[in-house]
């Protein structure tokens, strides 16, 4: 029973953990009525230390509630779904009993695969469609650079995060995280991108222009999963993994 009420408390303060963390610094992001946040960093640790379904709780309800509490609300439930299933995917796949390696091919396959189906996607499109769907061009030169630019992004992304990758897998045993975790973390980030994309296309009724908002999303979950890292060596020495594991068995 106290074990129960203890592991409640910890979802708790990890929920309040997320939702602080995604209100306090906003980045809008263009494009979308969106925004960027470091409250992936919370989810990434409260799938580590609660496992799949706590860690969905507090992802879902405190990356919920900072959308509505702060001026997002039309986000509210794509971000309850999309934010609860990145912290039970980091859970899930930070069990030492999962097959890491064919995990890291499939996410590698379906990484590549979606980044060139979006540089294609752009890359086919006239310039007069991208001018009339996307805020804020307004003129066909703007348009070709607008194209650019987020073809250079994504090729950038393309290369950059399998390298953060490696970069993070280079440095695990020093700040505490397994392979397992790390894992986890990339898996759930990538789905949290292409989540964000899927639901922005249903709410605005068009699947161009969120590719524009793609790299943003890339970027939070990238420097998500370095934070992370940082916070969770701190959490190592203050013996919090140990308490939190005692309670979940």
């Amino acid at each position: 029973m106290k074990s129960n009420i203890r592991i409640l408390t910890y979802t708790a303060l990890m929920t309040a953990f997320v939702f602080i963390t995604t209100s306090v610094i906003k980045i809008p992001i263009p494009f979308t009525n969106g925004y960027i946040h470091a409250g992936d960093t919370a989810i990434f640790l409260g799938g580590i230390l609660l496992g799949p379904v706590h860690g969905a709780i507090a992802a879902g309800l405190g990356s919920m509630l900072a959308d509505v509490l702060g001026g997002y609300a039309h986000w509210a439930i794509p971000t309850l779904v999309i934010k609860g299933l990145m912290g039970f995917l980091v859970g899930y796949f930070s069990s030492e009993k999962r097959n890491q390696k064919h995990v890291l091919w499939g996410t590698s396959l379906v990484w590549f695969s979606v980044l060139l189906y979006f540089m294609v996607h752009i890359g086919n499109q006239a310039m007069g469609t991208i001018q009339e769907n996307v805020e804020g061009v307004s003129t066909l030169a703007l348009a070709e650079a607008l194209v650019s630019r987020v073809h250079g992004q994504l090729l950038f992304t393309a290369l950059g995060l399998p390298l953060l990758g490696l970069l993070l897998f280079k440095l695990k045993d020093r700040y505490g995280i397994t392979l397992s975790q790390l894992v986890g973390m990339i898996v759930a980030g990538i789905w949290m991108v292409l989540g964000y994309y899927v639901a922005a296309g249903i709410i605005f009724g068009n699947f161009l222009v969120p590719i524009f908002s793609v790299p943003w999303n890339i970027v939070q979950f990238a420097m998500g999963g370095i934070l992370a890292f940082v916070i969770n060596q701190g959490l190592l020495r203050a013996h919090v993994h140990q308490r939190l594991l005692q309670h979940r068995s």
